[in-house]
């Protein structure tokens, strides 16, 4: 039989630590339940990232698009605004005509894009033959004015202060044209962008983020229960979490080897707040743990470079020995298992780690989708979310008592890990691209 090759481009806003590890654990996922006779290259289109390397390392090709980014992180490389992610119509265009040039530099059969729309115009201004879409949740028109979202948008920033179940009633009779409204859905940068490129014939036509993000097929990288039931477009798949499993080579520091082992019976809290946390949400975490009456804990936590030096963060927990503080790289799966307690943005990589660990979350969203990815959990009684202008320090501290006091949330995310661990998000992802794409059996 004949060698069939197809050329496989993804594109993602890899400077998101989600998107990126779901990416590659994707293009892992392809080549592992590759059919037989079948050959493939799979290129990354990266702007710059901290997550190039990892590409690389783990067999790929890397085309560096124009224009070149820091990677430090999506937020400051993208100048991303609160309706807007990408901060600049300037920008916008930019990274548009960058994504288009790598396109037609690199010709692929098959683009994969992930919640990234800039690589989903791209796709449909080159024309490629087959686009395909991994996205977190099911971003679609139907679903995001019907079920997706049960409460409040946080950006409604008066109503968050209402006691959750007025918040939950106004929300579903909030007509669905009205919910489209969203500014965050229109991203009006991007579309301006979007309409100075030019195009030889009637251009598709984009009017939101929706469009922007459609694509032939879509799998959706997310707890198939969390969906049953509920409606969603026939070219859309719900495959299974993907997320970055253990890295059993990976070191942990000594510091947390020592006191967050199982022998010590002291609550153990883990306070990771990915790439889409800022300061803003970071010092209240902090100030939280150090103000808590009750010190009888350990805590470790994350301080990315993008969210702000790390001597800035220590000195909040200056004179705390039962709090470490590290902007190094550390084994998330590892960490959440040995946690009580997870402290989170909401993300879905940090949600999905949490829940394999069977750790309940406290969390905020600053995105829609992280609100979705929490109150998910928390539907099935495993997480406490709190509006994000209502991430405060003794808020944090009673969300952290609550827990403390009721087996419930534990008792509840160790049945959602145990309905999980049946579920091989990677594989089924991986089966729904190569029968989509032609090859599979």
């Amino acid at each position: 039989m004949d060698t069939n090759c197809i050329k496989i481009a993804i594109s993602s806003l890899v400077q998101d630590a989600g998107e990126a590890t779901r990416a590659l654990e994707l293009a892992k996922g392809l080549r592992e339940n590759c059919p037989a006779n079948t050959d493939f290259k799979i290129i990354f289109i990266s702007h710059g990232s901290k997550f190039d390397r990892a590409f690389t390392d783990n067999g790929f090709e890397l085309y560096g698009a124009n224009p070149k980014l820091s990677g430090v992180g999506f937020m400051s490389d993208l100048k991303t605004r609160p309706t807007n992610m990408v901060g600049t119509e300037e920008m916008a265009l930019d990274l548009l005509k960058g994504e288009i040039e790598a396109l037609q530099d690199i010709s692929p059969d098959v683009l994969i894009h992930g919640f990234w729309p800039v690589g989903g115009l791209a796709s449909k201004l080159c024309n490629i033959k087959k686009e395909i879409g991994y996205i977190p949740i099911p971003f679609e028109r139907e679903a995001y004015s019907t079920y997706l979202l049960n409460d409040i948008p946080d950006f409604l920033v008066p109503l968050t202060y209402l006691p959750k179940g007025f918040r939950v009633k106004i929300f579903n009779n909030i007509p669905k044209n009205m919910k489209l409204k969203n500014p965050m859905i229109k991203q009006t940068n991007i579309l301006k962008a979007y309409e100075k490129i030019d195009y030889n014939g009637e251009k598709p036509k984009i009017g939101d983020l929706f469009d922007m993000l459609s694509a032939d097929l879509t799998i959706i990288n997310d707890f198939p229960d969390f969906y049953t039931g509920r409606n969603l477009p026939e070219n859309f798949k719900v495959t299974g979490p993907l997320f970055s499993p253990s890295d059993k080579a990976s070191e942990i520091d000594p510091w947390i080897t020592e006191h967050f082992s199982s022998e010590n019976k002291r609550l153990k809290i883990f306070c990771t707040l990915g790439s889409s946390g800022s300061k803003v949400h970071l010092f209240p975490a902090i100030k939280a743990l150090t103000t808590r009456k009750d010190q009888n804990y350990y805590a470790v936590v994350l301080c990315p470079k993008a969210v702000c030096p790390i001597e800035r963060a220590k000195a909040y927990a200056d004179g705390f020995s039962n709090i470490f503080i590290t902007d190094a790289f550390v084994p998330a799966f590892k960490i959440n298992s040995m946690a009580d307690i997870v402290l989170s943005h909401g993300g879905q990589g940090t949600v999905q780690t949490a829940v394999a660990s069977g750790t309940p979350i406290i969390g905020f969203a600053v995105q829609p989708e992280q609100q979705v990815n929490l109150e998910n959990v928390v539907s099935y009684g495993g997480a406490i979310r709190l509006p994000v202008n209502r991430w405060k320090a003794a808020n944090i501290i009673k969300s952290i008592d609550k827990i403390c006091a009721n087996t419930k949330y534990k008792e509840s995310m160790q049945k959602l890990r145990a309905a999980q661990k049946e579920i091989d998000g990677k594989k089924n992802s991986a089966i729904a691209l190569w029968n989509f794409i032609g090859t599979g059996t």
